[in-house]
């Protein structure tokens, strides 16, 4: 009476198995093999490597936004910022009107006071643009320099009011003519006042704080 095989001794192998340290059937260690085959996944699934394109963030995309960093500007200071823009516009308006609607009386050099009234406007009307641009672009300096500009402008505006009725009777009073100005010249520097005093309230209100507030280098 025979006895049976055992098919699954150790030289038979069926299933593969490979003693640790030994050689597999395709002559290679049978680590290497092991590790092999785990990394390539079930039945020899290779997974998918990650892409090296990256998606474009809309926070600081080319064109998204009004300061690298800061994301868009808050209505507040887009609005700001127009207000600012018109109040630079309005004072070179009203510097150009009163230069060629006051009458100088004729002197020696009126025609040179003429000029460098109306190159001083421009030069402060190019202020009140370059200011305009960096309170959008979310920069304190400007809007702490815009502030200060602004309550220069109401003290100026309401003390010229307030002040030009006696100083026209003082000058009467000693034979002194004084042009007088014109209500329109008036009217605009009236404008100029409210629209930069209106433009950096804007720039004061809760939404608009946090986008003037410095930015954190985050590592």
């Amino acid at each position: 009476m025979s006895t049976p095989h055992n098919d699954q001794g150790p030289g038979n192998n069926a299933q593969g198995w490979n003693p640790p340290g030994g050689e597999s059937q395709d002559g290679r260690p049978a680590g290497q093999q092991y590790e092999q085959q785990n990394s390539s996944g079930p039945s020899g699934y290779q997974p998918a490597q990650p892409s090296s394109y990256a998606y474009p963030t809309s926070g600081n995309s080319a064109g998204g936004s009004d300061a690298p960093g800061k994301g868009p500007a808050p209505r507040e200071v887009v609005r700001a910022y127009y207000l600012i823009l018109a109040a630079g516009v309005a004072y070179l308006v009203s510097s150009i009107t009163s230069a060629l609607l006051i009458d100088i009386p004729e002197m020696a050099g009126g025609s040179f006071g003429v000029g460098i009234r109306l190159v001083f406007a421009v030069v402060f009307a190019a202020v009140y643009v370059v200011l305009a641009l960096f309170i959008r672009r979310g920069q304190n300096w400007a809007r702490i320099t815009a502030t200060v500009l602004a309550a220069l402008n109401v003290v100026s505006t309401v003390g010229s009011l307030l002040l030009l009725p006696i100083i026209n009777q003082a000058a009467e009073a000693s034979g002194t003519v004084v042009p007088e100005t014109p209500v329109i010249s008036t009217a605009l520097g009236l404008l100029v006042m409210l629209l930069g005093v209106a433009g950096v309230v804007m720039t004061y209100l809760k939404p608009a704080r946090p986008y003037f507030a410095p930015q954190r280098l985050g590592y």
